[in-house]
């Protein structure tokens, strides 16, 4: 252009992609390079006035000096002169719209550019001109083809009209010039999109974010602007949870543009984006139409002045060209449109056939009125979302009947609600239970309300209560002589309730128990019989036909059955007979003894050494439960079993996070089904060094034990070894020595070779000499063919440092290696530790490898790729072990390229196999 040449540049795109900062771009290059410079920007209230636009390009340069106008306005420009004299309104209220009178106006603004523009070139800037007045495209059509060695340059940006009109069809033909040059702006792409992230939030996107702001957005640079604005005025990081949250985000301006947009379209178009709003992913038009309250052709009508308007996608179910629209249009609805749209919506759905809990999720979003029909569907929904185990789910659609006037406290609508609420761990159970036993007279309903009852009051920690109404239970049925089916049910509970809480009723007071085996085992396990004679019992209680209770109770007989078996080491039984359970209890909808077997299963699992199953399934079981939930029985034994896997991964502060998370850090209540947990709480205060804090809960665990017969033989195996520690360094060795022989003598009067070998390991350990390397060899011995990997690596590092320390450093290899082994193997990677430390004092060390041996795992990285071989996405594992994502990704990318792998799926086998040798990866003679 500065050589004399003109030209005209068309630049092209949607509202927000770029056009007015490439336009501010342009103006300030021409100023640097001293060309004049002359602005306007159409805008659409004033496209109906004649030659907006071109007065907004010069009259700035004709009324800045004066004289300016005589000295432009010379030759053919005066032609022009008359729509620049503002003195005369009538002169330029309206352009000349035909023949020599509008042609002379175009020609004297032509040269009135080619006056301008003969000293200096002239660059011409119109901002969307799509809103500029016909008058002002007409002259820009004149001009484009008079541009050529002028030395004026034209550059207009303008968004795409699909209605066209007489401003499209003038760009267009502007456009098609010789010296034009049209560009049409693209979408941002991923890596800009990833960009603006990082400027704008100051960090680095997860991939899943940048996707995220990538559909949002749609490469918009406006509407990327806008959400990310609204990202950070809501302090939300550009982390992977972020990614769920971004689709929902509404930027005040974009949705002023929204509603902006749709205020101007038909009342009927409208109707229909309020009901693709509500209907999502459901918003087929036969629906649609239905719920906007449209007929057929108008729904159709409208679909075709959404589309045109770009609010909807084209295809089938209809769909927001915009995710963010969603949300926007179903927030500009008022109340009672929206609770109108929804109710018309569920109505549809479900005469054709919808999934009930889709019906309903609409109907909990209508305000309550009289409607039988909505009660009924609530009801059978909530049913529907227990069996899918969304106990949540079901009580907000119970709530939502409860509060429709013709179902107000209804007793059956009450006891349900309760029912669901005792399942999703809500304290509202209770009084739900009792209000509608208050007010049921049916005498087995009543008896299948007091057993819920009694298990919702013994989650609150209310025995008392709870023993009192399983009591009038069984005296109800015997008044009534009603076939009971919950009867046998009730005896169950009262009897586990009387024999897990402290004190005990007396038995004429309490219903009999109908099933005595399960029962009898535990009892045998309370007054100390052997081994034998216990799993005897319990395995008659599990039969592999053994059906499921006609009501849902956390401890059944076989739940508690194979609980003893799991103390009389018979693992692989207790296992199969938990899995079992499980699975029967699920598709039976038994929530509560689902939850119960799998805690128990969580149990066996850690201790045959699968600590990765073990953890994410107490996790699993946990993630519903709130400090201010219910305590049902699977709580405190799932935290057991998290508790300790992590103190086995030297997790103590995820540890104790967890337990405070959960309401488990203060006082428990006097249970039984509390001693495990309470062992747990052991273990760890001793692990922070918090020993007498540990010592002083242990003493009142054991006492408690004691008084009320709560055996737990398992119990030696998980605490013996950290109390006798403690007891060493708070009191002295002789303590530790005494604690160690009376848990030895209990084992050994009880017979399981687990507790017995985790006993003798400890007492070994305090013991020394060859007195102690005998108890160590014995132990081994113990658990030579045992499923029990996490005890027989404990023993066999013990056994090899006690050999150790007596100079028998080949034998001592041998027990060092196999224990680092096994715990590398199941993930225990302070048992690991602790063998490398003792083979190193051995005197061995690790042999420089060749470029075919891999690099040892850090912890941290065998940590993560432990959790991701057990199936938890990385964002789990991030929330599991408290870092972030990328660092989650980090590690696991470290861990591929040291085992050899390339995907997610070959972690468990790599990590299973372990080294191809020990032999050739580690050990040579110092």
């Amino acid at each position: 252009m500065l050589d004399g040449h003109g030209g005209v540049v068309l630049l092209e795109g949607a509202h927000g992609s770029g056009k007015t900062q490439l336009l501010a771009a342009a103006r300030s290059a021409g100023e640097d390079a001293g060309l004049q410079v002359l602005h306007a920007r159409a805008g659409e209230l004033e496209r109906g006035f004649a030659w907006v636009v071109v007065r907004q390009l010069f009259e700035h340069r004709l009324t800045a000096v004066d004289g300016a106008v005589d000295a432009l306005l010379t030759g053919p420009a005066t032609l022009a002169g008359s729509i620049f004299d503002y003195a005369d309104p009538e002169g330029i209220s309206a352009p000349p719209h035909e023949g020599a009178g509008l042609y002379r106006v175009l020609h004297g603004l032509y040269w009135l550019c080619r006056n301008l523009s003969a000293t200096t070139p002239l660059l011409l800037l119109i901002d969307d001109a799509h809103h500029a007045d016909t008058a002002s495209l007409q002259f820009v059509n004149y001009l484009v083809n008079r541009l050529e060695r002028s030395g004026v340059l034209l550059v207009l940006t303008s968004t795409p009209d699909p209605q066209g009109g007489p401003a499209q069809e003038l760009l267009l033909s502007a456009s098609r010039s010789p010296d034009a040059r049209h560009a049409v702006l693209e979408p941002l792409g991923r890596g800009a999109v990833r960009e603006a992230i990082t400027a704008r939030l100051g960090d680095a996107p997860h991939d899943d974010v940048t996707a995220a702001c990538l559909a949002a957005s749609e490469g918009n640079p406006l509407h990327l602007t806008e959400l990310l604005d609204e990202m950070s005025r809501r302090g939300i990081s550009p982390q992977q949870p972020a990614a769920e949250t971004i689709p929902h985000l509404a930027p005040a301006r974009m949705a002023k543009e929204v509603v902006r947009q749709l205020h101007d379209l038909p009342q009927a178009a409208q109707a229909l984006a309020d009901a693709v709003a509500v209907l999502g992913d459901d918003a087929e038009p036969r629906h649609c139409a239905a719920a906007a309250g449209l007929s057929h052709s108008e729904a159709l009508q409208a679909a075709h002045v959404l589309r045109e308007a770009g609010v909807l996608n084209p295809g089938l179910p209809y769909a927001f060209r915009r995710s963010v629209v969603r949300p926007i249009v179903y927030s500009r609805m008022s109340s009672e449109t929206r609770s109108q749209v929804h109710r018309r919506a569920a109505y549809t759905l479900h005469a054709s056939g919808a999934d009930i809990v889709t019906v309903a999720e609409h109907l909990c979003r209508t305000e309550p009125g009289n409607d039988p029909w909505t009660v009924r569907t609530l009801r059978a929904a909530a049913v529907e979302a227990m069996r899918r185990v969304e106990p949540g789910d079901s009580t907000r659609y119970l709530r939502r009947a409860l509060a429709d006037s013709n179902a107000e406290r209804d007793p059956w609508i009450l006891g349900q609600l309760g029912s669901a609420e005792l399942r999703a761990r809500q304290p509202e159970a209770v009084e739900h239970l009792r209000e509608a036993l208050r007010r049921t007279h049916d005498p087995v309903v009543r008896c299948r309300l007091r057993l819920e009852l009694a298990v919702a009051l013994t989650a609150a920690a209310r025995y008392d209560e709870a023993l009192r109404v399983l009591a009038v239970t069984g005296a109800l049925r015997d008044e009534q002589d009603v076939p009971d089916p919950t009867d046998q049910a009730a005896r169950t509970v009262a009897a586990v309730v009387a024999r897990t809480t402290p004190g005990h009723w007396p038995t004429d007071r309490l219903p009999a128990v109908g099933a005595p085996r399960a029962h009898a085992a535990i009892e045998a396990l309370s007054r100390g019989l052997s081994v034998t004679r216990v799993a005897r019992l319990a395995a008659a209680a599990v039969p592999d036909d053994a059906p499921l209770p006609a009501e849902d109770t956390e401890l059944t007989d076989t739940v508690v059955a194979a609980w003893a078996l799991s103390q009389c080491d018979e693992a692989e039984s207790a296992e199969r007979a938990l899995r079992e359970t499980a699975h029967r209890a699920l598709n039976a909808g038994h929530l509560l003894a689902a939850a119960t077997s799998a805690s128990l299963l969580g149990g066996v699992l850690l201790d045959t050494g699968r600590l990765a199953e073990a953890e994410t399934g107490a996790r699993r079981l946990l993630r519903q439960h709130e400090g201010h939930s219910l305590m049902l029985a699977s709580v405190p034994l799932a935290a057991a079993v998290l508790t300790h896997c992590l103190i086995e991964t030297d997790r103590l502060h995820e540890a104790e996070e967890a337990l405070h998370r959960h309401g488990l850090t203060g006082r428990l209540p006097r249970s039984a089904l509390f001693v495990p947990l309470r062992i747990a709480r052991i273990r760890l205060r001793i692990r922070q060094d918090r020993f007498e804090t540990g010592l002083r809960e242990l003493t009142e665990c054991r006492d408690l034990a004691d008084q009320e017969g709560w055996l737990y033989p398992s119990a030696s195996s998980e605490y013996l070894s950290d109390a006798a520690k403690a007891l060493a360094i708070t009191t002295g060795p002789r303590a530790a020595r005494a604690l160690a022989a009376d848990v030895t003598e209990r084992a050994r009067a009880f017979g399981a070779p687990r507790p017995l070998a985790a006993a003798l390991r400890t007492y070994g350990e305090i013991v020394g000499g060859d007195e102690g390397l005998e108890m160590l060899e014995s132990a081994e011995h113990l658990l030579a063919s045992s499923p029990y990997l996490l005890e027989r690596a404990r023993v066999q590092v013990a056994l090899g440092a006690a050999l150790r320390r007596q100079g028998r450093r080949a034998a001592a290899r041998r027990r060092l290696t196999a224990g680092m082994d096994t715990a590398q193997r199941i993930g225990a990677s302070v048992l690991e530790a602790t063998a490398r430390s003792e083979l190193r004092l051995a005197g061995v060390r690790q042999a420089r490898g060749g470029p075919q041996q891999r690099a040892p795992l850090t912890p941290a990285e065998e940590r993560v790729a432990h959790k991701a071989a057990a199936g938890l996405s990385n964002r789990e594992i991030s929330q599991a072990l408290f870092v972030t994502v990328k660092t989650v990704e980090w590690h696991l990318s470290q861990a591929y390229a040291k085992l050899g792998i390339a995907k997610r799926a070959e972690l468990g086998r790599a990590l299973a196999a372990g080294p191809a040798s020990q032999a050739d990866e580690m050990w040579a003679s110092a």
